[in-house]
């Protein structure tokens, strides 16, 4: 073979497998996409539209991706003239702000006068931008989730998210890595940025197509200003966001345009901040301007899977060439350098000539180096063989769960039951698509099931008749949510049953749960990397049907965790015996709920031996489980010590519960959590321990 055959091999090579084991196929892509398009359709947060932002929204569900999450103020709108109505007041100014930024003008009729937020200069009344990230820093800090989750880790609030560029962002080392980006909409195409509609392209990228719904779309503002290594941040700027069109332009690509996205994703993490002097001095963000430019300039018929090392290649090349300007042009407004100050020009300099010896090194080789591309290594080239026991949309849905905020923020919520179901009935609307609401429609029910308030009501000496209203209300919807999935419904259902004092009803419903899951079905954990999940059990047979929802009723069983806030804190699932310290309840893993559950039932009957088997057989169901994720684990052998807290004060016994406990975990990588439980298991176990050697 010659060099062109060869690298075109290799190039076709690297796309199936792109195409299969790291990225999805093009079904796939589409269908995450649609997933986040349901959720942000779904989702409310006040006056704020919530729209998911980032790789994981692009279609892209790489390990270690982020999810982010724009929220847009609908109660201000920004612009560059003052409008006649009492609501646009906000006035854009770029003349007195560096390129790629703006200050925000407050009219005189404005209800931002007198606000601390609020700063008069030589240009007018300024509307600062800590208004947004310092005060819904406050609100997070303030959320009863973040105050418990500080409070179980024995952290600091501070730890838990913090304030980094415009978004609020997690911290926490191990945890999934959100990022919350409050800001301003502007609704015109401000007229700095207006060259980049009308700029010459010679290979019409972006088509007047996109260009048109980017200026219906609009642009952003959000709470950062400029700075350089000698200033402090400008707290009058705000720097403008496309990350609207950005969205547009990656949906757009074809699918070597995304796995070239996705191969300068995966090098920058693999390669250049594998080297301590590099580490995150670019960004994902960089590399996504470097490709828009690109491609730009090079043909779109160019972008085919023979070609993939190539086009590869020159965006690496690129990449080089604007480190080596200490230069790299926003896409949008080229006179904004996105790298200016962020780096010496000594570590540019050496960052430059890092980047020069990965062009001039056999790029595949650097690439076999890769630990996610491993398989590539072999010498045999990569065949595509899509599995026949999954379609692809199976595959690809099974393994998501629409993001759940109110972990984090309390005030979201969703549309009502009609708005699903008139989703699901349109006959517009793909059958993928309708499956996704249907999905969506799911876990509403859910939600609504364990926000009705239950535990408090027999209490209050409320009648009769109102706590009959409420058990039938909550009956209603977890009835709807059985079709979720194999198992969690009705666990969630015997949950409940529980909590009513309805053991017999519970003791059925867990029969049935432990035969449905003795069968060969799917275990999709909603935490720590999916990817291994994918690969490996999905290798099993979905039970055939034309119907999705009859395939994830049958064939699938998902985890799902709940943090206690002020919507769902009356609800059955925060009984004192089933959630921890009551105030966080996570079913675990279903065989190892099942037993704690039937331990209880026994309790309840005060049946001796039948706790004594119930203990062993719960025993047997944490040391077997399968080691998903190290929440997971954690909370199987929470269920197993409060079993053991019920029937014996057996310190030594708890104690090896608990040191098994934390020499499971620590295969994970979860810093934050291991220190919390090492800690505890030193300064609240070991006095323990002496004391029972003391005494005998």
């Amino acid at each position: 073979m010659d060099n062109q055959n060869d690298l075109q091999f290799l190039s076709v090579k690297l796309y199936h497998h792109l195409s299969d084991v790291v990225v999805g196929s093009e079904k796939a892509v589409k269908y995450r996409r649609y997933f986040y398009k349901c959720f942000d359709e779904t989702s409310l947060f006040g006056q704020c539209k919530v729209i998911s932002s980032g790789s994981k929204a692009e279609g892209l569900d790489l390990p270690g991706s982020d999810m982010d999450y724009m929220f847009l103020a609908q109660g201000y709108m920004v612009e560059e003239k003052l409008g006649n109505t009492k609501e646009k007041h906000l006035v854009l100014d770029t003349d007195n702000a560096l390129p790629g930024f703006a200050l925000i003008k407050i009219s005189d009729n404005s209800d931002f006068i007198g606000n601390i937020n609020v700063i008069q200069t030589v240009d007018g009344q300024l509307l600062k931008n800590d208004i947004l990230k310092q005060s819904r820093f406050q609100v997070m800090n303030e959320a009863p989730s973040m105050f418990d989750m500080a409070k179980v880790l024995k952290l600091d609030v501070q730890t838990l998210c913090k304030v980094q560029g415009p978004a609020i962002t997690t911290a926490i080392e191990g945890a999934a890595d959100v990022d919350f980006v409050y800001c301003l909409p502007c609704r015109e195409w401000p007229s700095i940025a207006k060259r980049w509609l009308h700029r010459s392209r010679c290979f019409k990228w972006p088509s007047s197509d996109l260009i048109t719904e980017a200026i219906h779309g609009g642009v952003l503002l959000v709470p950062v200003g400029s700075k350089s290594p000698s200033t402090e941040e400008n707290n009058t700027e705000w720097r403008f966001s496309f990350s609207l069109t950005e969205k547009l332009l990656v949906h757009s690509f074809n699918h070597t345009q995304l796995l070239c996205y996705a191969l300068l994703k995966i090098v920058l993490k693999e390669i250049f901040n594998k080297v301590n002097i590099f580490n995150k001095l670019l960004c994902s963000y960089y590399l996504k301007t470097v490709l828009f430019w690109v491609l730009e300039e090079v043909d779109h018929q160019y972008w085919v899977p023979e070609n993939l090392l190539r086009c590869f290649s020159l965006c690496l090349q690129r990449l080089h060439y604007f480190i080596s300007c200490n230069y790299i042009p926003n896409y949008f407004i080229p006179e904004h350098n996105k790298i200016e100050g962020r780096f010496s020009k000594i570590t540019g300099k050496e960052l430059g000539m890092f980047a020069e010896k990965l062009l001039i090194k056999n790029i595949w080789k650097v690439l076999l180096s890769i630990d996610l591309l491993s398989d590539l290594r072999r010498d045999t080239c990569y065949v595509s063989k899509p599995l026949k026991v999954i379609s692809e949309f199976d595959k690809t849905i099974i393994a998501m769960k629409i993001p759940d905020c109110t972990q984090w923020i309390e005030d979201i919520s969703c549309r009502s039951l009609s708005f699903f179901v008139h989703r699901i009935r349109n006959e517009n609307c793909e059958t993928f698509f309708k499956n996704i609401y249907a999905t969506a429609l799911l876990d509403l029910c859910k939600r609504k099931a364990i926000s009705i308030k239950m535990r408090s009501i027999n209490s209050q000496n409320i009648s009769n008749k109102f706590y009959y209203s409420k058990y039938k209300q909550c009956l209603f919807h977890l009835l709807l949510n059985l079709s979720g999935d194999a198992v969690s419904g009705w666990l969630l259902l015997a949950t409940f049953f529980y909590s009513c004092q309805e053991y017999r009803k519970m003791n059925v419903l867990l029969q049935l749960s432990e035969e449905i899951i003795s069968r060969d079905i799917y275990t999709v954990s909603i935490l720590g990397d999916l990817s291994a999940v994918k690969q490996t059990t999905f290798e099993k047979k979905l039970v055939p049907s034309k119907q999705f929802l009859k395939r994830l009723r049958h064939s699938v069983i998902r985890y799902f965790n709940v943090q206690k806030n002020e919507q769902n804190a009356d609800s059955f699932i925060f009984h004192q015996d089933l959630s921890i310290d009551g105030e966080d309840f996570f079913m675990g893993t279903p065989l190892v709920f099942i037993r704690y559950l039937t331990f209880l039932y026994f309790y309840r009957q005060n049946n001796t031996e039948g706790m004594n088997s119930a203990i062993m057989m719960l025993r047997e169901a944490v040391e077997k489980s399968p080691q998903l994720d190290a929440s997971s684990i954690t909370r199987n052998y929470w269920f197993l010590g409060h079993a053991l807290s019920f029937i014996n004060d057996n310190i030594i016994e708890r104690i090896e519960t608990i040191r098994s406990m934390i020499s499971a975990v620590k295969p994970f990588d979860v810093t934050g959590l291991i220190q919390y439980w090492t800690a505890d298991f030193e300064n609240i176990i070991s006095p323990l321990l002496k004391v029972y050697r003391k005494d005998s």
